[in-house]
């Protein structure tokens, strides 16, 4: 059998290769950067080989390194798999779950009470972005995501599948009351958000394509939501959000029709994921809420 280098060694290697410095690859590994750069010029005069080109202005992998590299990191990646499949999930840490703020202002909260109750014992991170993290990679455990499910490298099941309408503060309804739909919309702005589903209803209402000449627009739906209630534009409502609201007379539809869009909220996690009993759990109490609220429709 062949004899293997230091692990030590490779690990150096392969936090070097990942960083591009010493200084970061000393971070990673908790030792001093002379220390790193020690245990590489070991494992260089193992191989026999330079794996690395010192420079002025740091560090480049040479072509050699390049290619054992790639070995050491799939090594490293096989070794770590094999471990978590043995010693299963982290119970020490929360379980992760990313989420858009509207799904967590105004769906996930108003419920979470009754998951803290069922399980007292599970801690809960909510990561708030719009920006799809990697689950593959660790950024999160699990993710709520609007689209249409299709998600590389992960399962995604149906939670929650909204009918849109226009809605607006009774002050802008003064504005509007009585005029047509294209009308309504060249007089008053209109609330933009970037996913595209004012499409839909515009299509619905008979208007393809129209682009409303008055706008703002919010990346965060919060923010468009809150904009709403204070009166300054017309916002593309989804049911299970603004029924309290139209309930409360906090917002008006100014036109009774209602279009169903294709997209729809997933519980998204990795292959495995479910592995973890917490995650387990959430998903579960997720579905189970979704099913319990008759007002909302079956995502499934």
């Amino acid at each position: 059998m062949a004899r293997l280098p230091s692990l030590r060694g490779l690990q150096a290697f392969d936090a070097v290769a990942r960083s591009g410095t010493l200084a970061a690859a000393a971070e990673t590994l908790a030792i001093t950067p002379s220390a790193v750069s020690h245990r590489i010029r070991g494992l260089e005069e193992d191989l026999g080989v330079r794996l690395l080109d010192r420079r002025p202005k740091g560090l480049a992998l040479t072509e050699t390194g390049r290619r054992y590299w790639a070995s050491v990191e799939q090594a490293f990646a096989t070794l770590e798999t094999a471990t978590d499949d043995i010693r299963g999930p982290d119970l020490s840490r929360p379980l992760t779950v990313s989420l858009t703020s509207e799904m967590g202002i105004l769906w996930l909260m108003p419920r979470f009470s009754r998951f803290r109750a069922a399980h007292p014992d599970i801690d809960i991170a909510l990561l708030n972005t719009y920006r799809v993290v990697d689950l593959a990679a660790g950024e999160a455990d699990m993710a709520l995501r609007y689209g249409y499910g299709d998600w590389p490298g992960t399962i995604s099941e149906p939670l929650l599948h909204y009918a849109v309408m226009p809605v607006c503060a009774p002050s802008v309804m003064a504005t509007i009351e009585g005029l047509s739909v294209r009308e309504a919309f060249d007089r008053a702005t209109t609330i933009m958000s970037p996913d595209g589903d004012w499409d839909d209803w515009f299509s619905g209402a008979g208007l393809p394509g129209y682009k409303p000449p008055r706008r703002i627009s919010f990346l965060d739906y919060a923010m468009g939501f809150a904009a709403a209630l204070s009166g300054e534009g017309i916002l593309l409502g989804y049911s299970g959000y603004v029924d309290d609201r139209i309930a409360s007379g906090d917002l008006i539809k100014p036109f009774d029709l209602e279009v169903s869009v294709p997209k729809r909220y997933h519980i998204v996690y990795p292959e495995g994921g479910l592995s973890d009993p917490r995650a387990r759990a959430f998903r579960d109490w997720l579905i189970s809420e979704r099913d319990r609220d008759a007002t909302l429709p079956s995502g499934g």
